[in-house]
């Protein structure tokens, strides 16, 4: 089976509350996805791990990422999370490789 190596960096707006920095908020997808957490203290968050190709395919599916590339990266900026006029984000940026494939 396929296993996609991401590392998810995302930009925080200094003010915006804990439970809108979550990945779950984030990324649905991811949320369960056991990604590794850092942050720099500066509302700069970085998850990065391995995921499956049926997680992989569900986040790709949600972002209209292409599946066929074996490395991409994508930045947004943070009105993809706007609500009432104000968004967490000020930007994110996902880079994804190919890490195994299926023998």
């Amino acid at each position: 089976m396929a296993t996609y190596h991401l590392d998810l960096a995302v930009q925080y707006e200094p003010d915006a509350a804990e439970s809108e920095r979550a990945l779950s908020r984030l990324m649905p997808e991811l949320a369960d996805a056991g990604l590794m957490m850092t942050e720099n203290g500066r509302g700069l968050r970085r998850w990065i791990g391995d995921v499956d190709a049926g997680t992989y395919a569900r986040l790709a599916s949600a972002w209209k990422l292409d599946r066929r590339l074996l490395r991409s990266c994508r930045t947004w900026d943070g009105l993809e999370w706007e609500r009432d006029s104000r968004s967490p984000v000020v930007w994110a940026s996902l880079s994804v490789e190919l890490a195994a494939a299926a023998a």
